[in-house]
Parts: structure tokens; sequence; C-alpha cells
């Protein structure tokens, strides 16, 4: 069969249907499971790495005060081919958070889609499996946030690149089971277009995938090749457009001032570096790899490829774990390993909750019970959550449960499942939703104070925002710390400059010329301990104005202009002073 005739793949099933059968069943169960995914997670425009990606949408980095902003110019060689299509957009586009949460609907979408694709390998074909299947899905808390160990993006609060490839990733892993070579080398052409690393790490899975196919004479050596290189020669144009993004950077491939290594303990070690993790994110990961072994390998169980593809993903987690102490290379180093954890969560995932969907399936039987409380157990955060399922799932492989459950166990496993449905999962909910209000009253005063800028300081402003709080780990964060951590939103709104932020060290990797700016002004910032040092430090260095949070309901000198808790301060250093912006595009609504 030509392997570019996937028909029967795009139905996502594990017998010989029509397309018709995937807009019929498995679409709009995708479709559904997205809106419940994203109510429990929530969506908020403008959070953390869309400090990146705002001024690119913005396009920034044309005008005329941003000329000589290192951290904004670096933006023009973001190579993601999902910001090089969306560079500029707002010119021709007010409604950006709309367009981000489409964006993001769309990219949750496609990783339903992934998932379903995947169950149906591991028995999940029937439309009342799919529903179930994708329910203990949307409520899995290891999916929720980020990845353990690396800190990958999985269900998260807000649009970005990286997380689109989760779906795309999920259908390459399928068409390779399946396979469909080319298909699975078309899938990894546009991830690579979406997010370079992402690419990297689905490599080593897909190997051992063709591996297995080749130990069972499922293909030749000669009928791979040849699809890799249609799929190659297919790929290529998305290749070429990330490829010219990273050739396009003069600085591509220049060397920092300081090693690496060191570079990223000083930034953000969690992607990169085993050793700046802490052991609770360690444990967390091992439950659910331990959760994926358990559910892929120690049944007998369909889909010896999807098998193969985790021990694949694990194995590039572990060159992850070593990478960093045999080499100092900047391109090796920031393929971003440990990052891969992600794919190692989705696939636990796809196990476990088609492992749980079919014994559901038989209530009659002695697995109902242990189902019900895995699925219980699933919507538990933490290593702790990870542990009970562990241990649901040896005591059910250990002790050989089989045959009919009395009436008692079934009656249990209802109630079980009773208290999952109508108390777990609606406090999920509830805790994305209340986290999620938080960030979007931040989020709300920074796009006021954002608007404020833009119409009351010069073009050529310049603002010292607050020193970014520490935030990871703390049991409650208050909504002052929380706004203090959600200025992404305001260059976008104001088009004014920033003078530092920790988060914009990244654009070291983009342009290393940056670091010797962005580290000498953090080193500088994180030494002020009060607002009068702040406002003495920006009065030295020319900048205009100073947003700290308010100390109290009076008004101190040199305030212009407060929101609920933050307060923003002239230095008298920007003249003139409160000139409104006159230029054309002044009285648009930015965001």
């Amino acid at each position: 069969m030509a392997d570019v005739n996937v028909t029967s793949d795009m139905v996502c099933q594990g017998r010989s249907t029509s397309i018709s059968t995937f807009w019929a069943e498995t679409f709009p169960v995708a479709a559904v499971a997205t809106a419940l995914s994203v109510l429990r997670t929530g969506f908020v425009f403008g959070l953390t790495n869309n400090l990146y990606h705002l001024p690119i949408v913005a396009g920034l980095y044309n005008e005329p005060q941003y000329q000589d902003d290192g951290f904004i110019q670096s933006l023009r060689y973001f190579a993601s081919g999902v910001w090089l299509v969306l560079s500029g957009v707002e010119k021709y586009f007010d409604h950006i958070p709309l367009l981000f949460f489409i964006l993001f609907f769309l990219s949750r979408l496609v990783c339903f889609v992934g998932f379903l694709c995947c169950a149906t390998l591991l028995g999940v074909t029937e439309r009342r499996d799919k529903i179930v299947f994708s329910l203990i899905v949307c409520f899995t808390a290891f999916l929720d946030g980020y990845s353990y160990a690396g800190s990958g993006g999985l269900f998260i609060n807000y649009f970005t690149h990286s997380e689109m490839a989760n779906g795309v990733a999920l259908l390459a892993i399928y068409f390779g089971a399946r396979g469909r070579y080319t298909a699975a080398v078309v899938a990894v052409g546009i991830t690579a277009f979406i997010n370079a690393f992402f690419a990297a790490w689905l490599v080593p899975p897909l190997v051992l995938i063709g591996i297995y196919h080749l130990s069972q004479r499922r293909t030749t050596i000669g009928q791979l090749s040849l699809r890799v290189l249609i799929g190659s020669v297919l790929s290529l144009p998305f290749l070429l457009v990330v490829l010219h993004g990273f050739l396009a950077n003069p600085e591509f491939g220049h060397p920092l001032d300081i090693d690496f290594r060191s570079f990223l303990r000083q930034y953000f070690p969690g992607h990169f570096l085993i050793g700046s993790t802490s052991i609770g994110d360690i444990v967390g990961l091992l439950g659910v790899t331990l959760v994926g072994a358990l559910a892929f390998f120690w049944p007998k169980r369909v889909a010896p490829e999807l098998r193969a593809a985790y021990l694949g993903a694990i194995l590039v987690y572990l060159i992850g774990i070593v990478l960093p102490s045999l080499t100092g290379s900047p391109i090796l180093i920031n393929l971003h390993l440990l990052r891969s954890g992600t794919v190692i969560h989705l696939l636990a995932a796809l196990a476990i909750a088609a492992l749980a969907t079919n014994w559901l399936r038989r209530d009659g039987e002695a697995t109902f019970l242990p189902a019900c409380l895995v699925v219980l157990f699933l919507t538990f955060e933490g290593w702790t959550g990870l542990a009970f399922v562990a241990a649901v799932l040896i005591f059910v492989f250990r002790t050989g449960v089989a045959g009919p459950a009395p009436s008692y166990q079934r009656t249990a496993g209802y109630l079980v499942l009773a208290i999952t449905v109508f108390v777990a999962c609606p406090l999920a909910i509830r805790s994305g939703v209340n986290f999620n209000r938080l960030c979007d009253e931040a989020v709300a005063e920074w796009t006021d104070i954002g608007r404020w800028a833009r119409l009351n300081t010069p073009s050529t402003a310049m603002f010292l925002t607050p020193r970014r709080p520490e935030l990871e780990g703390r049991p409650e964060v208050s909504l002052a710390d929380m706004a203090l951590d959600r200025a992404g939103v305001f260059e976008f709104v104001s088009h004014r400059r920033i003078w530092v932020d920790f988060k914009r060290g990244g654009s070291s990797v983009l342009t290393p010329s940056y670091y010797r700016i962005w580290r000498p002004r953090m080193t500088d910032v994180d030494g002020l301990n009060s607002l009068a040092e702040r406002m003495a430090y920006a009065s030295r260095n020319g900048i205009g104005y100073v947003v700290d949070i308010c100390q109290g309901p009076e008004t101190g000198s040199g305030l212009l202009y407060r929101t609920k808790r933050l307060c923003v301060f002239s230095t008298g250093a920007d003249r003139p002073a409160a000139r409104k912006d006159t230029s054309p595009t002044a009285d648009r609504s930015a965001g």
C-alpha cells in the first residue's frame, strides 16, 4: 500500500473505515474534550513566555524607539515558523487576545486528536470508549501545567508555540506506529516548523519504531528509506523556513562571553541541567515514568510500537541528563533535552488512560474497582497521586485479578466514580478558575499601565519595572506578587521600552551580545532594595519612569499614575515628561 495514502490513518481507527468516521466520532469527541480541558486550565492572555511573542506580533523591532534595544532586536531571529508567520500581524488584526485564544484552542484540539489516534492502537476504538478516555485525559493531574524535571509545557493556561507541537508529535508517533513513515516524517517536519527542538526529540522514538518494524519484517530497509526520503522532500519547505530563520541571525553560532552552562545556571537551568532540579521534581518524573511503564509493559498489550516510542522518549531524556557533563556546546545543550520529558508525560498519560478505559468497559469484572481508583488518583496533584496509581496497578498485575466482580465491588467502583465526577473534577476546575482570576487581574493592571504610558509618555520613554518575585515552590502567592510577575503584556500595549527584565535573559541565546547588556543591568537592579534606591538608580541611568508596588493610598513624590496595586513614578530623567504620543497608532487599542 502506498505510504502517501493515509486515509485509513486519518480516521484514527484500528480497523478499516472511511474518513467520515473521523468527522462523525473522533473529531467531535476531541472538540468537546478540548472545550472541557480549556475550562479546566483556563486561558490568560499575555503570560510568561508571551514576553517574547507579543513584541513579535506587534512588530516592535521595526519602530524607531527600539532600534538600539538589544532584546527587542533579538526577536527578529526567533526562529519558530509560528512567530515568523505572525510577525507584525497586529497591523492587520487588532484583536490579538482573540487570535491567541483561537490558536490556543486549536493547539489543544490537535493534542486531543493525537491522543485519540494513538489510543486506537491500545483498543480505544468505540465512541463510548473515546469519550471516557478523553475525560480521563482532561483531568489527569500530571498533564496540568509543566512536565516534571524539565518544565516542558503540557496543558498550560496561555498560548505559546511549543505546546502546539504536542499534538503533532503524538500524530507523528501514531503514523510511525502504523507504518506510515512518509506521514510520520511530514509530521516531524511540521513539528520542526513549530519548534525545532521538539522535532529532534522525536527522532529516537521513531527510529526505535522503525527498528521494531524491521525486526518483525513488516518493512524492508529499502521501503523504509524510500518513504522517509519522500517525507523529507515534502517537509523541506517547513525546514527551509526554520533554517532561514536561524541563518538570518548575524550572531548565529557566536559564543557567549561566559561558559554556556554557567549562563544557564544564572538564567533558567531547569530545561537543561539535572543538578539544578529539585528532588521533588525528579521523584515526580520517576512516578510518571513508572506509571507509564506499568501501563505499557506489564500486561500483555497491543501496540508494541508505542512501547518502542516510550523507550525512545526515555532515552532522549537520559541523554539530556549526561550531555551537559560531556560538552559545553551551546548548540547541543540548547536542544532542551530535559524538557523532552514532555513526551514521557504525554505517552504515560496515553497508556494509563487507555488502560483505565479498557478496564472500565467491563464493569462486571474484578478490574472495574481498580480502574475507578486509578481514575480518581489521576486527579490528585503531585507524586502522591502517582504513587497511589502505581500501587493499584502493581496490586492488579501481581495478584492477577480476574473473573467477575462481587456486587459490592461494583457498587464501590461506582461510588468512587461519583466522587471523581462530582467532587474531584469540579475541585480541579475551581482551582484553575481561582488561579486564572489572579492572573487576569494582574495582567489587567499591567494593561492599564501600558495604555496610560502609550497616551501620556514620549515614544522614547524608558521604564524600570519591579524585580521579579520568586513564585516557585510557594504554597500561596499574593496578588501583589502575581502582579509583579505579569509585566509581559506591558511593552506590547504601551510600545514603550523596559530597562531590563529577568526573563529577557533568554535572548542571550539568540544574540549573545545581549548578555553584556542583560547581566550587568540585572546585577544592578537586583541590588536595589527600596523605592528610593530604584528611583535614584533610574535617574542616574536616564530612566524616566519607575513602576513599583504601591506602598499605601497616599500620593508619593513623583507619582503619576496608579492602579489598585501598581504605581508609576517619574524620575524627571525623561524630558519632556507626560507628552502625549501623537503617532498615527497612538489611539489604537493594543490589547
